[in-house]
């Protein structure tokens, strides 16, 4: 409540101003009538000065409200951003999880892929090497073959001349003997 001190202050100096030299000259009926005139006005302050406290009291009120509410929505925020936190958290926890356990699945299937791939080459080397080994053995059985057909075509060739000198002394030996008994029969 704000009283107007000046007003009151002034009053009380009046009151006192006239209690001491103006009382005689001054009736009691103009002292009261001032009185009341005084006691009006200050009503008046008093009436505007709850009429005041009245508004800044609604004020007061409106303020007070507008607070909670504010206060509320501050609230609701408050839960709503822990929720959002609380969600983006649990779905980055997720998301680190999946790609945890994909990042271990494709180590694992680099690592099986890779022992597949080594065993490949060393299968693809042992069969290199198998091929090598079974090439040479084919070509030392080549040469040996092609060395037996050689030595045979020789010993054919040498029997075949064997065989033909062996004919041509038959048929000399024949011929000598169909002579001899031609020359006999021709004499007898």
């Amino acid at each position: 409540m704000n009283i107007d001190h000046t007003k009151v202050h002034k009053w009380g100096a009046e009151m006192s101003k006239k209690g001491k030299g103006k009382q005689k000259e001054k009736s009691e009926d103009d002292q009261l009538r001032e009185a009341d005139e005084t006691l009006a006005d200050l009503g008046k302050e008093i009436w505007q000065l709850e009429r005041k406290l009245v508004i800044e009291a609604e004020k007061f009120q409106r303020y007070v409200l507008v607070q909670m509410d504010l206060n509320r929505e501050i609230a609701q925020l408050g839960e709503n951003m822990v929720k959002e936190e609380k969600a983006t958290r649990n779905t980055r926890v997720d998301m680190y999880r999946q790609y945890k356990a994909m990042q271990q699945e494709l180590i694992y299937r680099i690592e099986m892929l890779q022992g597949t791939i080594d065993n490949l080459r060393d299968d693809l080397e042992t069969q290199r090497k198998t091929l090598e080994t079974t090439k040479q053995a084919k070509d030392e059985i080549i040469a040996q073959k092609n060395k037996k057909i050689n030595e045979q075509k020789q010993q054919m060739e040498n029997m075949a001349i064997v065989f033909g000198n062996m004919l041509k002394e038959t048929l000399e030996n024949m011929s000598h003997r169909m002579e001899g008994q031609g020359a006999r029969a021709a004499s007898k």
